[in-house]
């Protein structure tokens, strides 16, 4: 039987692709999805309830840069105000166990792209927040 540590998932054991193309080198990666709610109290009544507006997807790659495709596509879609439909898949899985959580992010933005971020004795990492509009579970464990 299995110790609970070594049901443990690993980073070491994940992977993220962009666009179908796999992010050779990330460093981190976070997707969260936010829920929106509106506290509302009424007369006569002590407690305050919630009232769910909807939600939002956002996030964070980090990795090591190793071209400039992605920060031409970003300021690209700046300039001219026309973003391209990017996709998200991350991968996240157990050391030695072929089990995967997968999710697919669909209507990704990136809100920030640097241009330059460069350091003396140290290999180039860039960080990409974006915002989405859909998550869904390719894969649970």
């Amino acid at each position: 039987m299995a110790q609970k540590y070594q049901k443990i998932m690993h980073g070491s054991v994940s992977e993220v692709y962009i666009d179908g193309e796999r992010d050779e080198l990330p460093t981190k990666i976070e997707v969260k999805m936010t829920g929106d709610f509106e506290d509302l109290a009424v007369c006569g009544d002590y407690a305050t309830y919630s009232i769910y507006n909807g939600y939002k997807i956002e996030g964070t790659i980090t990795d090591k840069k190793t071209d400039s495709t992605l920060e031409l596509a970003i300021v690209e879609a700046y300039r001219t105000g026309v973003f391209p439909d990017i996709n998200l898949i991350t991968s996240l899985g157990r050391p030695g166990g072929s089990a995967r959580e997968r999710w697919s992010v669909s209507g990704v933005m990136f809100t920030e792209v640097a241009l330059a971020n460069i350091e003396a004795k140290k290999g180039v990492e860039r960080e990409l927040p974006f915002v989405a509009t859909m998550a869904t579970n390719l894969e649970a464990i």
